[in-house]
């Protein structure tokens, strides 16, 4: 995302009246995609004795299906959204819902661990497609006097998913849906994209930086480095009791990212930033990033 598009355009001048039911419709559509991945996050965990036991995993192997997702979702989510401005935020959603729910079948068919784990790796890269154009949707496609709601709708969602996740879960695995097991927590997701993707393409307005920026690569590799020497010690340091290589990784990954930092001020200027750092001064952006 620009500065460009998060400043308010003449045309944004208009009350919530003038928002058309069009919008509200692909906006719902782009937040039942943000359910299914926090409840994905969520239900593995119920799901992890199960998928253990079935499956002969370790403890260590359980822990990377939980771990997998999470990692590739951290790198890919700042380059899901530059991607999003420069290929268009509709095609990007659709691409990573399309992908979330294949790999979604991949998982539930997956006959052992290290297939899941994969597969799972799969699902959080495509997550971190989808789920960066959902705020820059909002951005760019509501009157700024609405984008409060359309924000506050978001962050429902979330809490929402947060708190239905365990029942869900529980359910699904508890119940032995169609004698699925564990699989079901996977299966589950098969639907829902397949609604959601031809509801995304009717209801879901395109949208891409006007600018059309160039991929900031030397972005793209600090962020990433600097997300994954904090993520893979996270993840993986309390499975092997903290060693010291973890608080040394963790460590190292300030400094990298500072420099991002740095260096995206350094760039804004020039319209290339991944992530330009003015926005967080603006008093319309910076709350739905909490």
């Amino acid at each position: 995302m620009t500065t460009a598009d998060a400043i308010p355009r003449p045309e944004d001048a208009g009350s919530a009246a003038a928002v058309d039911a069009r919008r509200w419709r692909g906006l719902m559509v782009m937040l039942l995609a943000a359910f299914m991945d926090i409840v994905d996050t969520t239900v593995v965990l119920i799901a992890a004795p199960t998928i253990r036991a079935d499956l002969g995993a370790s403890y260590a192997a359980i822990q990377w299906v939980v771990a997998a997702y999470a990692l590739a979702l951290g790198l890919l989510l700042v380059t899901g959204g530059r991607l999003g401005d420069i290929l268009g935020r509709k095609r990007l959603f659709l691409v990573g819902v399309a992908v979330f729910t294949v790999a979604s079948a991949a998982c539930a068919l997956a006959p052992a661990i290290g297939a899941l784990i994969a597969a799972r790796a799969v699902q959080g890269a495509a997550a971190g497609l989808m789920l960066p154009q959902i705020l820059a949707t909002v951005q760019v496609s509501f009157p700024h006097d609405v984008r409060p709601k359309a924000y506050g709708a978001y962050g429902a969602m979330n809490g929402l998913g947060a708190a239905a996740a365990p029942i869900l879960g529980g359910l699904l695995v508890g119940s032995n849906v169609f004698g699925l097991g564990w699989r079901s927590v996977f299966w589950i997701n098969v639907p829902v994209g397949l609604v959601a993707l031809p509801a995304g393409a009717a209801w879901v307005g395109e949208s891409r930086s006007q600018r059309r920026p160039r991929l900031d690569l030397p972005g793209v590799a600090l962020v990433s480095v600097g997300l994954l020497l904090l993520l893979y010690p996270l993840i993986q340091g309390g499975e092997l009791g903290w060693p010291a290589w973890s608080f040394v990784l963790m460590a190292g990954s300030l400094p990298v990212l500072a420099a991002f930092a740095w260096y995206q001020a350094r760039r804004e200027p020039t319209g290339v930033a991944l992530v330009p750092v003015s926005l967080f001064g603006l008093r319309s952006f910076a709350p739905g990033c909490w």
